[in-house]
């Protein structure tokens, strides 16, 4: 199964034309949800199945093992998996993302994020991994109503 991505330029209203065209990028990729993931779950390549070819599979990131903590991107469906029946699932790799996860609610606009201490979710970058978004709006942990720029760092 290919990576593949899909990108987007959106037509908004500016001056007094209204016509101009502002780039918008917003890359999805489809790969195979290896765990059950909700809608703003923040994912990592999970190299520990091999079943659909290794770097086709997602499960939820989280700091504290060498295999969850490089997240990246955030789940932008919800999909359920049971036992070995691994799922396609779309995830949000670059741009701007309004449905993701924060660990905490002391972050800043401008902070890079990364994986958090709760699998799924972001918070400060302070980990040997690199940055997967810049905050733009802080929502409330567990809510997935946080407005993040999702950076790509994988270059899917």
């Amino acid at each position: 199964m290919a990576t593949y991505k899909i990108d987007g330029i959106g037509t908004r209203g500016f001056g007094t034309n209204n016509t101009a065209n502002q780039n918008d990028p917003v890359k999805i990729v489809r790969l195979y949800a290896s765990t059950t993931l909700a809608q703003g779950d923040a994912v990592c390549l999970d190299f520990t199945v091999s079943t659909n070819g290794l770097g086709n599979n997602v499960t939820k990131a989280a700091v504290g093992a060498s295999a969850t903590k490089q997240c990246i991107g955030i789940a932008a469906e919800a999909v359920t998996v049971s036992g070995t029946n691994y799922q396609l699932v779309d995830i949000q790799v670059q741009g701007l993302c309004s449905f993701a996860d924060i660990d905490n609610g002391d972050d800043a606009p401008g902070d890079l994020l990364a994986a958090g201490a709760t699998a799924g979710r972001l918070t400060l970058d302070v980990v040997a991994a690199l940055p997967v978004a810049i905050l733009v709006t802080e929502g409330t942990p567990g809510d997935k109503d946080t407005v993040v720029y999702l950076l790509n760092p994988a270059n899917l």
